[in-house]
């Protein structure tokens, strides 16, 4: 429900309503559009993995950038695709763990490990416990 101000707005001033419409929308753009490459590098990544093409090459080719200015970029914010891979693998690593239908085999594939030596390593080094530990923890607090 609108609050009075506005339905007030839009009933008594339809042209300065539809103008400030016009402008939120143009700064909602503007923010998307000055959207910092780190926080764009994590989403088309979330995806390439999905598709289990999660590499640099195919980021760039995704983000229309040369190999060289996403590098650049991403050292202006003060960070480089392979932290923000870790940090794609690491957040998709616990949301996938909580589903029980897959196996942590399956869940290293998944995040683009080769096996599940790699994919522990990995995982203790966010978390502190390996996977199955985790997995273990997660679904005993979610069956109580």
């Amino acid at each position: 429900m609108l609050d009075e101000p506005v339905r007030r707005v839009i009933l008594h001033f339809p042209i300065m309503y539809r103008q400030l419409i016009e402008q939120a929308e143009k700064y909602l753009k503007a923010l998307n559009a000055g959207d910092a490459i780190a926080a764009q590098v994590k989403r088309t990544l979330a995806h390439l993995m999905a598709c289990g093409d999660a590499n640099a090459d195919a980021a760039c080719r995704r983000l229309k950038l040369s190999r060289r200015t996403l590098q650049r970029r991403l050292k202006a914010e003060k960070t480089s695709f392979q932290k923000i891979l870790q940090e794609v693998r690491a957040d998709l690593a616990v949301r996938y763990l909580r589903d029980e239908r897959l196996k942590a085999l399956e869940v290293a594939m998944l995040l683009g490990y080769s096996n599940i030596s790699s994919f522990t390593t990995a995982f203790k080094s966010w978390y502190d416990m390996p996977p199955a530990e985790y997995r273990q923890r997660i679904l005993r607090i979610a069956h109580t």
